[in-house]
């Protein structure tokens, strides 16, 4: 069974891109430097906590000295590796107008390795296959040289992050992984499948999507409304409130934010009907399920976590974490520990618990190139600073386990006396 989550997952990194960008002078890059290195450091609530200003200056002008030979792609991912030595995930210089070619492979990360969850029929036979090397690199030293150009808070970040890069033919030329040949080597049933992709055009993506294949899965009960802001259900059987926490939006946020949305679920409703199950039903433990929250605005969940603290001797708390649980997520999640005394279940998180967030954007004059900045510190850890949100209780998906709709997390809190 294929599900609309699935496919927003793995079409994360599609771009609208349906014209060729005008060549940009040397002079005009040059003048985009110049303000980028001005500007990003004024505006940053603390650009040099990682990367010493010294260095970014150096790094600056040696830049501005080779952009006679480099191509406007090659700006750009020298300017990504800048980034990528700054250190903090929030801030980031979009790049994607440069980039013209994919190859149809959607990865996604499991315990167990990156499986292919949709290509083209030409290559359906690798869905659900591991990928083990490109061009003999494995995964490992694959990571190692994608880490100049991808900007991480800790390695789960990395891990992350990386099943989206692969795909691009651009990426791997520059790294030197791949140029004239693209050998990429799966595992199958314990069979290998070697395949050498066609580049296809990024701009052609959306037509191309007729042509693509997913892979078949049961959703099982924990990804059946993945793709809804929020829910809540009441599982009788076991007693459990269960209430998944997708996105730290809704319409109250939305028109909080001068952006209005009366289609958007409104939260103030979700939160009355989890009262109201909190009072006329036997609840013996209360999921928050935050795995697939990347942010947003941490305040609404901070509120609901404040608000129910008043229930908090009436059932066990279980804050559910991953990959996916990131910025306003971790701070949210830290709320719902802390004032339900909530143990945290499932494994790391992609972002550190202290972080730099609240991010703001500008332009660069000439190119337009989007960059992105943190604006604010947030200290939710006192006495540590560990790189990543780690759980109390840890609680891994294995691929077979996604397949068949095995949620082994919530498993877990089902078994737990």
């Amino acid at each position: 069974m294929k599900k609309i989550f699935l496919l927003s997952l793995i079409f994360l990194f599609i771009f609208i891109n349906t014209g060729t960008a005008a060549e940009i002078t040397e002079m005009e890059w040059r003048q985009d430097l110049n303000y980028l290195e001005k500007e990003l450091p004024a505006r940053h609530k603390n650009l040099f906590f990682q990367l010493e200003e010294e260095e970014f200056k150096q790094e600056m002008s040696q830049l501005k000295s080779d952009l006679p030979e480099l191509s406007d792609l090659e700006i750009s991912l020298r300017m990504a590796e800048i980034f990528a030595e700054i250190g903090d995930t929030h801030t980031a210089i979009d790049n994607t107008r440069f980039l013209s070619e994919y190859y149809p492979l959607f990865l996604r990360r499991f315990e167990d390795g990156y499986r292919v969850m949709t290509t083209t029929e030409q290559h359906k036979e690798i869905l659900g296959a591991e990928l083990i090397s490109i061009n003999g690199y494995s995964v490992e030293e694959l990571k190692n040289k994608f880490s100049r150009i991808i900007t991480a808070d800790n390695q789960v970040s990395l891990d992350y992050r990386l099943s989206s890069f692969l795909k691009l033919n651009e990426l791997l030329s520059y790294l030197e992984i791949a140029e004239s040949e693209n050998q990429f080597i799966f595992e199958q049933n314990e069979e290998e499948i070697s395949i050498s992709f066609e580049p296809l055009k990024i701009e052609n993506m959306a037509a191309d999507r007729n042509n693509f294949v997913s892979l078949d899965y049961q959703p099982g009960y924990v990804l059946e409304n993945a793709n809804q802001l929020f829910w809540s259900d009441y599982i009788a059987a076991e007693k459990i409130l269960y209430f998944q926490y997708n996105s730290c939006w809704s319409r109250e946020l939305a028109e909080k934010h001068g952006q209005p949305n009366p289609k958007l679920p409104s939260f103030a409703a979700e939160k009355m009907e989890i009262f109201d199950l909190i009072k006329n039903e036997e609840i013996n433990k209360l999921v928050i399920d935050l795995r697939f929250n990347s942010g947003g605005d941490s305040s609404q969940g901070t509120n609901f976590a404040e608000e129910l603290r008043e229930y908090k001797d009436q059932f066990e708390t279980y804050v559910i974490i991953g990959p996916d649980t990131f910025s306003s997520a971790i701070i949210n999640a830290l709320d719902f520990k802390e004032e339900l005394n909530g143990y945290l279940i499932g494994t790391p998180t992609m972002g550190k618990p202290n972080h730099y967030g609240e991010v703001r954007t500008f332009n660069l004059p000439n190119s337009g190139l989007r960059v992105s900045y943190s604006t604010k510190y947030f200290t939710l850890l006192e006495d540590s600073d560990p790189d990543s949100l780690y759980p109390e209780i840890t609680v891994e998906t294995r691929f077979e386990d996604f397949l068949n709709g095995r949620d082994t997390i919530l498993e877990m809190i089902k078994n737990i006396d």
